[in-house]
């Protein structure tokens, strides 16, 4: 690992902890082992490094090959999205559970609920990237579905949208509350409570 790699590490596990603003540019260098001078050899500011940190969350969601998999394409000749929706979320499940396994990520997630109230930049990218792209990716889903007749017609694809993904943030936003280093076990109920409820909403709004 080289000194960026090291700066990024540490203050991503700071930031996670103590939250952005009271974590100093002092701080994040002798946890490093450097020089607070040294910092700017590669990052600009304490600001440059979080918005590393979420660039870097940003390139898994465009390019991690598992959440962008043609399985998980939103169109109408997507065969398993209309044969079998349920089979669908698990597979969008199953790439964001090696997300998660990832204890990076986790950090990240958890610098997001904490810092969304206390930083612009924080607040934007948790509105554009959290929330607003998932929920338009589940409308697009729910609108599929109903105009394939696979869901009864008077549903709202917006509505189910956001209470098929309420769900899992309201269970991931718990379990960043109750501990400060997530273990894997909780993550795995969480997956599978998740996965649960998608399935139990989409049976009770499928045409019969």
């Amino acid at each position: 690992m080289n000194t960026k790699e090291k700066i990024f590490e540490v203050s991503l596990d700071l930031f996670s902890k103590k939250g952005y603003d009271s974590v100093s540019l002092r701080e994040i260098a002798e946890e490093v082992g450097i020089k607070k001078s040294s910092i700017y050899s590669h990052y600009s500011s304490k600001e440059a490094i979080l918005m590393d940190i979420f660039d870097y969350l940003t390139n898994i969601f465009e390019y991690d090959e598992m959440l962008n998999s043609k399985d998980l394409d939103l169109n109408a000749n997507n065969e398993i999205l209309l044969q079998n929706p349920e089979k669908f979320y698990h597979k969008g499940s199953e790439a964001m559970k090696e997300m998660f396994s990832q204890e990076k990520n986790l950090k990240i997630w958890k610098l997001l609920f904490i810092q969304m109230h206390h930083n612009d930049a924080i607040r934007k990218f948790f509105q554009d990237e959290i929330l607003a792209k998932p929920i338009l990716f589940w409308e697009g889903f729910f609108t599929i579905l109903k105009e394939n007749h696979i869901i009864r017609p008077e549903c709202d694809p917006k509505l189910l949208a956001k209470e098929y993904y309420s769900f899992p943030i309201y269970l991931i936003l718990e379990i960043c509350v109750e501990y400060e280093d997530i273990p894997q076990s909780s993550l795995e109920d969480f997956f599978n409570q998740a996965e649960e409820h998608a399935n139990f909403l989409l049976e009770c709004v499928k045409v019969n």
